[in-house]
């Protein structure tokens, strides 16, 4: 089962994503947390057929809930950024207004950062609750599966002095508004394993990573434990797992206005975004 958030005139939807179409299942849930605890509910759903050139994609979880990135969780990734791989999963977040969905525009502000770099991430969408959990039970917690593009801002992240010490500045690389696209939807009862997967990500039709989830220094199950032995996870949130090497700012490559980038995982399908200048 495929479901994600949808607006349709105005309003906010659930759609479950079939062979026969986008159809509209919002009747069949009492809001999208409910749907990511029970998504198999959305194939008795009658609900209507969208038409896909009618709607927006918006990112599948909701401004009550919380985005967690892990760091360096690559080691091949870790070594180009030539970083130390963390003794513990190296954790971050992201507000809500960070987030946009599959082909919505990553909107950076030119006054703010010129150097915008991308990298491509296999997410866990949390399905029931989560605390304390073990990883042998963790991923009984995950509803599903989706792809973020952990947008960044390199020379905001990469340039923060403190004395005489180089600092990371994560809230300010990672977390500007509208620029971390997450979607197209929740792949839902389909996935086997997570750490077989391909991922790649493209600029322009360019294969900049390739690799595979199995190349993680933390397995999913492993982040979705320790995020939980420190807050509650709830249906909802997200756990994007890291990025594969290749990425930008270590091949003297950023994006520009107008470049379309694509993230892809094995299973789960594309999420296609393009770079916008706002002023």
């Amino acid at each position: 089962m495929r479901i994600g958030r949808i607006q349709i005139d105005g309003q906010t939807r659930i759609g479950a994503f079939t062979d026969d179409g986008i159809r509209d299942v919002t009747q069949g849930y009492n809001s999208f947390q409910d749907a990511l605890s029970q998504p198999e509910a959305a194939a008795d759903v009658d609900g209507e057929i969208l038409d896909e050139t009618d709607i927006t994609y918006l990112p599948p979880t909701t401004d009550q809930n919380t985005v967690f990135c892990a760091g360096l969780n690559y080691e091949a990734h870790a070594v180009e950024s030539d970083i130390a791989v963390p003794e513990r999963p190296l954790i971050f977040m992201k507000l809500p207004r960070t987030l946009v969905g599959h082909e919505a525009p990553i909107a950076y502000h030119t006054q703010v950062t010129d150097e915008i770099d991308y990298e491509a991430e296999l997410a866990a969408v949390i399905g029931e609750p989560a605390r304390h959990v073990s990883t042998e039970d963790a991923l009984d917690h995950v509803a599903g599966y989706t792809l973020l593009n952990d947008t960044s801002a390199r020379d905001l992240q990469l340039s923060l002095q403190v004395g005489d010490d180089d600092m990371m500045d994560w809230f300010s690389g990672k977390t500007m508004q509208a620029t971390t696209p997450v979607g197209p939807y929740v792949v839902a009862n389909e996935i086997s394993d997570p750490q077989d997967l391909a991922i790649t990500s493209r600029v322009n039709g360019e294969t900049m990573q390739d690799d595979s989830t199995g190349m993680m220094i933390r397995s999913v199950a492993e982040l979705v434990s320790f995020v939980s032995s420190r807050v509650e996870l709830v249906p909802g949130d997200i756990i994007a797992t890291g990025t594969p090497e290749g990425v930008g700012t270590f091949q003297n490559i950023q994006l520009h206005p107008d470049d379309t980038v694509e993230v892809e995982v094995e299973g789960i399908g594309t999420l296609v975004n393009t770079v916008e200048e706002t002023e």
